[in-house]
């Protein structure tokens, strides 16, 4: 196959990226290892074309193929994954689409994370006088009534994303109460609505402004949109923790979502900057009831 060839299907497989997708294969591909390596100075300020040429001058194009199958699969982009391999006459390796009895998600086991549960001040919202998992558990039960009205599109977003649909349950439960803390779709604050959308409350302003706010407040546009970010998170985790084992990447990629990755410090103080410091801990708990009680 010729350069043009390779070249051409590249492009087309980054310009079918998302914005944070990019974002996400663009922090992959500088964060892996072996040689050759890219640095951030080779990629800084270029658009899809140039980032292209770029791959094939540091892999060439033998090279090219195998790192960029690699790092669309691991950041679960895998419907450009199989074009890209078809553009390039090469398997694709991507786990068949059949749906199975026992799911696989991507980004650990939710059951396996370690979590204190909400604190005090977290728990102070419904009123309880205890805080910890019991705490996060019935706050989760609270907003079952509501969540049940989601768990299709939940559910249908987990499994485009590869993620388990329990915590993308549980994140809606813990920022927007399963919808009913919000005004008009957006989060709100002594009866004014703040810069924060949807069930799982995006901050406008990070993704560019409301303009590039994807969908209606509760549906699966919305849902995916703010998967993609909590998965761009999980994976600058990765990245920065790679000691850690993939449960505790994953909880530190919820903390992220809520503070961002520049306030996860270390594994022991990874609330510490999170809202009312308990973010991360007391979103697993919730996840796990969801979990427990069988509805995902």
């Amino acid at each position: 196959m010729d350069t043009k060839t390779v070249r051409r299907a590249l492009l087309h497989a980054l310009q079918d990226l998302s914005r944070t997708d990019f974002d996400n294969f663009l922090f992959t591909i500088l964060g892996r290892g072996g040689e050759p390596r890219i640095l951030q100075v080779d990629l800084e300020g270029k658009d899809r074309a140039e980032v292209a040429n770029v791959l094939l001058r540091t892999f060439t194009e033998s090279g090219v193929k195998e790192v960029v199958l690699e790092t669309l699969g691991e950041i679960r982009c895998n419907a450009q994954k199989e074009r890209f391999a078809k553009d390039i006459n090469e398997p694709s390796s991507t786990p068949s689409s059949t749906p199975s009895s026992t799911p696989v998600f991507s980004y650990g086991d939710i059951m396996k994370v370690e979590c204190n549960g909400a604190s005090l001040e977290t728990a102070r919202q419904d009123n309880l006088n205890f805080s910890g998992i019991r705490a996060s558990h019935a706050m989760a039960e609270t907003d079952l009534v509501e969540m049940i009205t989601y768990i299709p599109v939940i559910k249908k977003v987990a499994q485009q994303k590869g993620i388990d649909p329990a915590l993308i349950a549980a994140i809606i439960s813990r920022s927007s109460r399963a919808g009913k803390t919000l005004l008009d779709g957006w989060g709100s604050f002594d009866g004014k609505k703040s810069n924060t959308f949807g069930l799982m409350q995006i901050e406008a302003s990070s993704v560019g402004g409301v303009d590039r706010l994807k969908g209606e407040w509760d549906d699966e546009k919305h849902l995916c949109q703010a998967t993609d970010i909590l998965i761009h998170f999980i994976i600058r985790i990765k990245h920065k923790f790679p000691e850690w084992s993939q449960e505790q990447q994953l909880k530190g990629g919820i903390a992220a979502y809520n503070a961002g990755d520049g306030n996860i410090l270390s594994y022991e103080e990874m609330d510490s900057k999170t809202s009312s410091g308990d973010y991360s801990s007391d979103v697993v708990a919730r996840a796990q009831w969801y979990k427990e009680k069988g509805l995902f």
